[in-house]
């Protein structure tokens, strides 16, 4: 018997039909973390409109999990992150469906120390999802518009 093995986009598709769901005020998540200033932002919509830098998400995660996390995390990763005016990032909540609890991961404390953005025009909510494979990992921008809903974004 064959094993189902997810793409992301299937995934992605999945992902974006339970936030359309669930969406609580300013955390697109369940999971939601405090210390973000969260008194005005706006969401991607239909680009890509915060740049990141060469130490994009993926390389952060990779270079600032413990290394036995970063060899077995397997699984979806959903992140909202605020971007401030100097593309500093704070993260404001989460759905983790990895093999990996989240309190494990120390996903707040890495993401608002070590990533950073080119800086925006205006405070942004940015949406990662991360599909991790093993060795390989697929990453996708998730906008929110209300012409299109939730969508992928390039």
């Amino acid at each position: 018997m064959k094993k189902f093995k997810p793409t992301l986009s299937i995934t992605i598709f999945l992902l974006i039909f339970s936030i359309s769901f669930g969406v609580h005020a300013q955390n697109i998540f369940d999971e939601k973390f405090e210390g973000c200033n969260t008194d005005r932002f706006s969401t991607e919509k239909d680009s890509i409109e915060v740049k990141e830098t060469d130490k994009d998400l993926v390389y952060v995660l990779a270079n600032n999990l413990e290394e036995e996390n970063v060899k077995k995390i397997r699984g979806l990763l959903s992140c909202q992150i605020i971007v401030d005016l100097n593309g500093k990032s704070c993260l404001l909540s989460v759905d983790n469906d990895t093999n990996i609890p989240t309190e494990k991961l120390k996903l707040k404390k890495i993401i608002d120390k070590n990533l950073n953005w080119e800086k925006p025009t205006e405070k942004t909510s940015v949406i990662v999802a991360i599909m991790f494979y093993g060795k390989s990992v697929e990453k996708k921008r998730i906008g929110m518009s209300s012409e299109r809903g939730f969508h992928q974004i390039e």
